[in-house]
């Protein structure tokens, strides 16, 4: 007899191997039985969920108010119009990410860009955007620089600054839009 502080010590071979066998088929059978059963049933769910990604915005908004958000974004020089045209920016916005080659270059922060897009979800609430999605996923909306938005920063701007610092300009431009 052993207990639970000793260890079974035994000098015969055929024992271990008889234990390592039987717990080797144990994890086979274990494999077998339920490995394919798990993997039918998971890869049907991945399949489900990939076929089901978002390549725009779904954005509705009227031709001409597109037009004004941007001329009124270049008159404040919230939009770089020498790199992105009218015409990129409503490709950008209104098309399937991979259709085109438009991107929309803004001049703006980190907390205005927040603040931009809390207006536009809120002058346009039927739409599917989100702000990952419209700074990060689409690599659509890019910063003076070229590169792509921090989405930490984004996302953290009101907490760190309630307002930004084209608040008011902002305002302004969607108020116009309602």
């Amino acid at each position: 007899m052993f207990s639970f502080h000793q260890s079974y010590k035994s000098s015969d071979i055929s024992l271990h191997l008889l234990a390592l066998l039987v717990f080797s088929l144990g994890v086979f059978f274990c494999l077998i039985s339920w490995g394919e059963k798990f993997k039918s049933a998971f890869s049907e769910k991945v399949k489900i969920k990939s076929d089901n990604g978002i390549n725009n915005f779904n954005l509705s908004i009227p031709d001409f108010q597109i037009s004004q958000l941007y001329n009124e974004m270049v008159r404040f020089d919230l939009i770089d119009q020498e790199k992105t045209s009218i015409t990129d920016f409503k490709n950008a916005l209104l098309q399937e990410w991979n259709s085109h080659n438009s991107k929309i270059h803004l001049n703006m922060d980190g907390p205005t860009c927040r603040e931009f897009f809390d207006h536009l979800v809120k002058t346009f609430p039927n739409n599917s955007m989100t702000l990952k999605n419209l700074f990060i996923t689409s690599g659509l909306v890019l910063r003076p620089d070229g590169k792509k938005y921090n989405y930490n920063t984004l996302k953290n701007a009101p907490t760190r600054s309630p307002i930004s610092k084209m608040h008011e300009t902002l305002t302004s431009i969607f108020k116009k839009l309602d």
